[in-house]
């Protein structure tokens, strides 16, 4: 079962060329996803809810960027699950219904009261309707990252201010794709990149500062965002520019 959702292109969803930024467009995704938890029965708009969904890893490829005052018209579906994590694919479409972004994600379920990640079964997911005959990316697997400790071309430490927390009490994941934007070298922020990855691995839950550290491996642009502390990382970043847009 598909779900649609319009979003309005906001005075500060956009760059300096006035295009909606990649941290808008995944804000999009992210909200479709909780209202879809929402119609399932499984989110709750005031209170503490029963299941939680929480966002492993992203991919998002953009091929046209709309502009400034824009209503992009997002879709999402269920694909598939394991016993671990559910897949869901996205499509965003302009206002001459052409296709502008496809995304993939995967989310783990967690039950709020213990905090213990749920097994998905048939009946947790079965409220979304999936689709499993609709496949974005066919053949297309997200990598189990254990180890990332690449040669590190530039570091940086941020701060982290409580304006980037949401209501789960840690950094948005949007978020993410703010802070490893900050590190990259200039002519690289300006012209953004057009294919994000982003890899979840600990949560920032309070105000310490964090590293950032770059490194570029021929077209691909990596961003390790890691505590200060003992390295330990939060999240891996990956800037690059889809193979192939569509006509």
């Amino acid at each position: 079962m598909k779900l649609e959702q319009s979003f309005f292109v906001g005075a500060h969803d956009v760059n300096q060329e006035k295009k909606v930024t990649n941290q808008a467009l995944l804000e999009m995704l992210s909200n479709i996803s909780m209202l879809h938890g929402a119609k399932a029965g499984q989110t709750k708009t005031d209170g503490t809810s029963q299941i939680s969904w929480i966002v492993m890893n992203w991919h998002m490829e953009v091929y046209r960027r709309p502009r400034m005052f824009s209503t992009l018209r997002v879709v999402t579906w269920v694909r598939d699950w394991s016993l671990a994590r559910a897949g869901r694919d996205y499509i965003i479409y302009d206002e001459e219904n052409q296709i502008v972004v496809k995304a993939t994600a995967e989310w783990v379920a967690m039950e709020v009261a213990t905090g213990r990640f749920l097994r998905i079964t048939d009946e947790l997911v079965a409220p979304f309707g999936p689709e499993p005959e609709n496949v974005n990316f066919p053949g297309f697997r997200f990598p189990n990252i254990r180890r990332f400790d690449p040669k590190v071309d530039l570091q940086q430490e941020m701060e982290i201010h409580r304006l980037m927390f949401d209501y789960n009490g840690h950094v948005h994941n949007s978020i993410y794709i703010n802070l490893a934007e900050q590190i990259l070298p200039k002519e690289l922020y300006d012209d953004p990149f057009d294919c994000v990855e982003v890899f979840y691995k600990l949560e920032i839950t309070n105000g310490d500062n964090v590293l950032l550290e770059y490194n570029v491996d021929e077209d691909r642009h990596y961003v390790a965002v890691r505590q200060k502390a003992d390295r330990k990382i939060h999240a891996i970043v990956v800037f690059t520019d889809p193979a192939q847009k569509p006509a």
